[in-house]
Formats: structure tokens, sequence, C-alpha cells
């Protein structure tokens, strides 16, 4: 179902940066089959649209500085009409936009939401780890990840200027090394910054790798965001255990450098999970997602880029969009997993990152071919644009 959404813009402006920024108010409604429980409107714009209030549903998704948005809900008019009334701010000719309106799987766990602000705000730091200390001591070099629990491997840790002026946190795969094998195998330890919102759903994580004499071998993890429960229960989401207190979203290396999300979510996905396209699933350990769809590349650094919008309680409508960009080279290659659910409790948010980096599997063929490291630096957890903080 496709509509016009015309631009009634207000009177007045204001000047904001040497630029005219007017504002706007939109309103327009589609009708949706009578059957329909729940929907979805995407919205496309001709120009970026800074959105202060939306109206009628609840903004899950925005993207290109507001160029396009996707707004869910259950509000309905009589006659089975879905009507949105967005406002915000814009600077130059009015935009113009084109809505879409579909309805969504219906669910028994879906209420009417009660029609509410959404409040938008810009990109947040929460944690940057720009480099390490130059120091022998363990609890020194890693004092920027504190606070954290659960840490193994500090006979691979050390700091290291073989490839940067300012040190980076150097980790070392042993040759033969694997997850199930006793030292100089890697690192692991959960970290949740202090300045992090204990209700986080969105967050974005980015960090710098250089993979250092790397042949790769069958497979190996990469640090990645996690959640679930306060505490304790949000640590267990590895090693072939999965409680429901908890999920983790690692990365991986595959054979040649192939990148995937390494995700360890509940076994209740949507119908057909299994048989998707970009799922190879695993009943014992973590779900394959989105294989090959990156390629990390050896000698060279490289920014690793992981962007996590949790599910709504009740819905698969999770997703998180991974990247990696080579420095001085190339396009940034990017991949969305879509339609997943990592939480079925209220309670469950983003707690952090998940330092988690050996080669395996938990196999012998699984272990590092040849003696390597990897040098980790500008590690950054951040609240993205278009996050709902309010």
């Amino acid at each position: 179902m496709m509509l016009q959404l015309l631009m009634a813009v207000c009177l007045g402006a204001l000047c904001a940066q040497g630029k005219t920024v007017s504002n706007f108010d939109h309103y327009d409604c589609a009708q949706v089959p009578a059957e329909t429980t729940r929907w979805k409107a995407t919205v496309s714009l001709t120009k970026p649209v800074y959105l202060v209030e939306a109206v009628g549903g609840e903004v899950t998704f925005i993207q290109d500085d507001g160029q396009y948005l996707e707004i869910v809900g259950t509000e309905q008019k009589p006659n089975n009409y879905v009507c949105l009334s967005i406002h915000g701010k814009y600077s130059g000719e009015a935009p113009k936009a084109v809505v879409h309106v579909k309805p969504l799987k219906s669910s028994s766990d879906v209420t009417t939401r009660e029609i509410r602000s959404i409040k938008i705000r810009r990109a947040t730091d929460v944690w940057h780890l720009s480099s390490v200390p130059s120091t022998s001591n363990i609890k020194t070099l890693l004092q920027g990840f504190e606070p954290y629990v659960h840490k193994w491997g500090d006979d691979s840790m050390s700091s290291s200027t073989a490839h940067i002026s300012s040190p980076a946190l150097a980790v070392h795969y042993a040759k033969g090394s694997y997850s199930q094998t006793k030292n100089v195998r890697g690192v692991g330890l959960f970290t949740t910054p202090n300045g992090l919102s204990s209700s986080a759903d969105d967050l974005v994580l980015n960090y710098d790798i250089y993979f250092d004499n790397f042949g790769w071998g069958r497979m190996g993890k990469l640090p990645g965001l996690y959640g679930g429960v306060q505490g304790e229960g949000a640590y267990q989401c590895s090693g072939g255990n999965n409680p429901s207190t908890c999920f983790s979203l690692r990365l991986m290396w595959r054979s040649g450098g192939d990148g995937e999300l390494y995700a360890y979510i509940p076994s209740n996905q949507e119908s057909g999970f299994n048989d998707r396209d970009d799922v190879i699933a695993n009943s014992d350990y973590g779900q394959s997602i989105g294989r090959g769809k990156i390629r990390f590349q050896n000698g060279v650094w490289q920014t690793v880029t992981e962007q996590v919008h949790l599910n709504t309680i009740g819905h698969t409508d999770g997703w998180v969009k991974f990247c990696n960009q080579v420095h001085g080279g190339g396009s940034q290659q990017c991949y969305t997993a879509s339609n997943l659910r990592m939480r079925n409790s209220a309670g469950h948010h983003l707690r952090g990152l998940f330092f988690s980096t050996f080669f395996g599997g938990s196999q012998p063929d699984d272990a590092a071919p040849n003696d390597c490291h990897t040098h980790f630096k500008e590690l950054r957890i951040q609240v993205p644009d278009g996050a709902v903080v309010g």
C-alpha cells in the first residue's frame, strides 16, 4: 500500500549552524486489512528530517540522518485505518516522502501501545578506549576495560606498537592453540561500561583490528556485544551454553577471512529460521548468520562495526548490522541480519562488550595453523543515531 505523505510546513524558522531550520508536521492515514493486529510503516524521504516526535506508533529504526524511518504499532482508527503524525525539523526545501504500511504477523503477546512521544538523540559515546598503556602488568594493561569479570588469557595479552605509534592491545595465539588448550590461546572478558544505561536496547560497537601473520585456519571468535539480565546470568552464553538469562552477539572469522555474526540467541526464532539462506543453524552452539558477507584481511588495519537493535518482547523484529572497513582501500562491507529474537523477557537488555577471541571451535582441527596475533585499538561503544531513549 503506497501513499504520498505531504509536509504541512509550520510558520516560523530558526537559524541553526548557519542554516534555516523549519518546523514541519505531517499526518496521513492508510487502510490495512481487517485482520491486522500489528503493522509496520516505512517512510522514505527525499532529504534528512530530524525527528522530534512521533505519534501513533513506535519509531524502531532511523538511518541516513532521517531519510528513512520504520514505525511499528498496533493502534488503528475506525475502519482499519493506521494514522501517523510525525513532527520534526528540516532545512531548505520541504521534503517529500513515500509511506508503505504493511501488516505484521499477529502474536498473542501483542498489546495495544499507548500513543506516546519518541525522543531521539544523536550518537553518544558510552565508552571509548583509544589505546592501552605500555606495560607488562596485566591489571594496568586492562584498566581501560574496568569494570570487567570472567577474565582469562593473561599469558596471551600484551601492549604493542608493532603496527601503530600508540600501544594497541595485542593478543597472541600460539600455533596449535584453540578453545580447549590451556596456554597462549587468546583472551576473554566481559565489561559493562560505567556509563551504560541499565535498559539499553540499541548500541553500536566499533574497534580497529590488525590480523598479524594470520593463517585463519577453520574459524575463530572476535569481540561483540552481549546482554540479558543484570549480573551473573548475562555472562553464560558461550561454549555451548545457551540459558534463557542471556544472549551474545560475537563475530567470527572463518577460512580465508570470511566474517559472520555468531549468535547465542533463544531457540524460539521465527518460523523457517533454520532454512534461511543466511543462517547455518546449530542446536549445540551459536547460530552462524551471514557467513561470508564480510571479509577480514591479513596485514592491514580495518574497522569492525556491530550495531544491535533488540527485538520487541514477543516478536522477532530485532536486527544486527555488522561491517568491516579496510583502512585506505575499498568500500565498507556490511550485512544486516534481521528478523531476530535476542530476548524473551522485558528485563533483558544490552550489557556491554564480550571481548572474546581465540581459535575454534572445540576440536583439534580448529587450532591455529601458525603462531599469530591480533592487535586492537580505538574500541568504542555508542548509543546510535535514532535510538529510543525516553
